[in-house]
């Protein structure tokens, strides 16, 4: 069992540091998704000098499954090994981290990921659309491959893909449980539910029409009547399938670390402000494990598209709100795990950054910001430095 004292705690709705200080998360991600680099990111120690002189306090850094088990039930040791190092930058300039298990599209057939072995897309067609996301939604080839890691489908080697994924976040756990610089396991970054993705898009087709133009979500009215319709998918999704699923995966991570936060996501959809249901992790007596915390993510609606450079306040203080009001209902501290991607971004953007900072702000609550690729040449590092200085 672990005996470190780790960088970041869990102390009731919030967090401390070692000392019992309170600790609000200023952080932001770092997750490789280059195949050609086995998904390790090209770190050096300047990078994370730099993050530290610029205020920066916590890295989300992303794992990608691919990387970690390339061979069902053998655990990489060259990668790890590069994860390592990585920690151990951050740590030299006492920056704690915490680790994503990062996917887009499931996994690397499709986009980043699951390794092959455990996608079973069942022949299905994979659909490529111009904006990526969007095949979480057309896709059967993606939405199977889900359906089939939820379900436990068999691996080539006759144990479940989901068990698989259980029993390497054990393996991580372990690995882990004496750093006090990995301060929190973040298991599945924006769970899907997969071809319950099916009913989403045909509700999502009608509101575009034949255009198939979702500018016309930019009206409030429109964002909350979306909202209604989609809502009964995923809290039947969260409610019966990702909440037991965190329940099983929680009780593996305890079984062999009893400190390291274990963080929980909503379900993809919460990212556009569709309220969520997930709660914490039970053991199996029923009990709320102890050391949790609520990782949410949320993105303006018009993220990737040819409008996002509009900016604007209305859509995303939709999205913060539902994402807020769930924390505030849970009995564990909440950070936004993901927000903001403005890769290049425009004067609305920043403005709309800045107000997302402050409404952080007001709430209580820290933020990783997506991601580190951005605030070197994209500028959004100015509005990082604005907040700090009226903040400090």
């Amino acid at each position: 069992m672990s005996n470190a004292i780790k960088r970041v705690r869990v102390s009731g709705k919030s967090f401390t540091d070692e000392s019992g200080k309170p600790f609000v998360p200023f952080g932001i991600n770092m997750v490789c998704k280059d195949k050609e680099r086995n998904y390790i990111g090209d770190y050096s120690e300047a990078d994370f000098r730099y993050l530290r002189e610029k205020g920066f306090n916590l890295i989300r850094l992303g794992l990608q499954w691919a990387a970690c088990e390339p061979v069902p039930g053998e655990y990489s040791s060259e990668y790890f090994e590069a994860m390592d190092k990585i920690i151990e930058m951050a740590a030299k300039e006492d920056i704690p981290v915490f680790l994503d298990m990062h996917q887009d599209l499931y996994g690397v057939k499709f986009e980043d990921g699951a390794p092959l072995w455990a996608t079973i897309d069942e022949g299905y067609d994979h659909v490529r659309t111009k904006l990526w996301s969007e095949s979480y939604l057309v896709s059967p080839a993606v939405q199977a491959a889900f359906d089939n890691f939820w379900a436990d489908a068999k691996a080539p080697d006759g144990t479940g893909v989901r068990s698989h994924f259980i029993n390497l976040w054990k393996y991580i756990a372990k690995r882990y449980a004496d750093n006090p610089y990995v301060v929190a396991y973040d298991v599945l970054n924006e769970p899907f539910p997969g071809s319950a993705g099916v009913k989403v898009a045909m509700i999502l087709s009608e509101f575009a029409g034949e255009s198939g133009d979702l500018s016309v979500l930019s009206d409030e009215g429109a964002i909350t009547e979306l909202i209604g319709r989609i809502l009964p998918v995923t809290k039947k999704f969260e409610e019966e399938t990702l909440n037991p699923f965190y329940d099983q995966i929680a009780r593996a991570v305890r079984s062999v670390d009893p400190e390291t936060v274990f963080l929980f996501e909503s379900n993809y959809f919460a990212n556009a402000g569709i309220p969520s249901f997930v709660r914490p992790a039970l053991d199996e007596s029923g009990n709320v494990i102890k050391n949790q915390a609520y990782a949410p993510h949320g993105y303006d609606i018009l993220v990737d598209t040819e409008e996002y450079e509009q900016g604007g306040f209305e859509r995303v203080d939709l999205i913060f709100g539902s994402l807020l009001s769930k924390a505030a209902s849970l009995d564990v501290p909440c950070f936004i795990g993901e927000w903001g991607c403005y890769p290049n971004a425009s004067k609305a953007q920043k403005e709309q950054a800045l107000h997302l900072l402050n409404t952080f702000k007001k709430a209580g609550v820290g933020q990783t910001y997506f991601d580190y690729s951005h605030i070197h040449d994209g500028g959004i590092i100015k509005v990082f430095e604005s907040f700090r200085s009226k903040n400090l």
